[in-house]
């Protein structure tokens, strides 16, 4: 099922069960009452849930999850646990079910991961390459968690580089990298973490990223057609990613 689908599905969901909530309450079913902003918060939080658990977004769903659960913190009444409490436990399950889960996670989303469309009007797929090869090789695997992590990438034949980033901070710099061909990718999967990426001026950038509850700063560019095109693929959910020209 394509993105937009799955996300009017689940919008669509939210949308009935709020309505049967309403009712729930007004005919007394239910009993305590809402105020229509919280009403509002709570269609916007389930509708991100929904999402987080369809995309394989372990944090993202905890926390969702737990905003709903202080949003209704008095009726349930756990007040005196909003609101350190309930991010602190949010936190500890996310990172466990994170650990406990990586292997199925990334397995499921690999194979989910769908195909984005150029201005050439060619489809472009990940391939996500399971390697450990040095910072001179076509292929470039990172892997950052919970540290620092700085990588100076000096490939004379760059075709692809796959950022793993979670609770972490990655610095890597591509301005010494020569593509020999037409295009390159770049596939970032990042979960709570900052990631900057410095590029060459002269490269063609177009931004596939799908950012989650988080700010990129990597606007499709282009310029000189015969320069390289540079595909960033991915999702950074709870993070951020720049990208940096030299």
């Amino acid at each position: 099922m394509r993105k937009a689908v799955r996300q009017r599905w689940i919008a669509g969901l939210v949308f009935l069960l709020a309505a049967l909530g309403w009712l729930s309450v007004e005919i007394g079913w239910l009993n305590f009452h809402i105020s229509a902003m919280t009403f509002i918060v709570t269609i916007i939080l389930a509708i991100i849930l929904g999402s987080c658990v369809l995309s394989l977004n372990v944090f993202g769903s905890v926390f969702s999850l737990a905003f709903l659960v202080m949003l209704y913190a008095g009726p349930l009444g756990i007040t005196h646990l909003v609101p350190w409490t309930i991010l602190g436990i949010a936190l500890l399950i996310s990172i466990g079910l994170s650990l406990i889960l990586r292997p199925v996670i990334h397995k499921q989303r690999w194979k989910k991961w769908q195909h984005w469309f150029d201005q050439d009007n060619e489809w472009h797929t990940p391939n996500f390459i399971d390697s450990t090869g040095t910072d001179n090789d076509a292929y470039i695997h990172i892997n950052a968690e919970m540290g620092d992590t700085n990588r100076y990438i000096k490939s004379q034949n760059f075709k692809q580089a796959d950022i793993h980033a979670s609770m972490a901070d990655v610095n890597i710099y591509f301005d010494k990298v020569k593509i020999q061909g037409d295009s390159a990718i770049i596939n970032i999967d990042g979960y709570m973490c900052d990631i900057d990426i410095t590029v060459p001026h002269d490269w063609n950038i177009v931004n596939n990223i799908d950012p989650y509850l988080g700010g990129v700063e990597a606007q499709t560019k282009t310029g000189n057609p015969d320069s390289p095109t540079v595909y960033l693929n991915g999702r950074v959910s709870l993070g951020d990613l720049k990208v940096l020209y030299v």
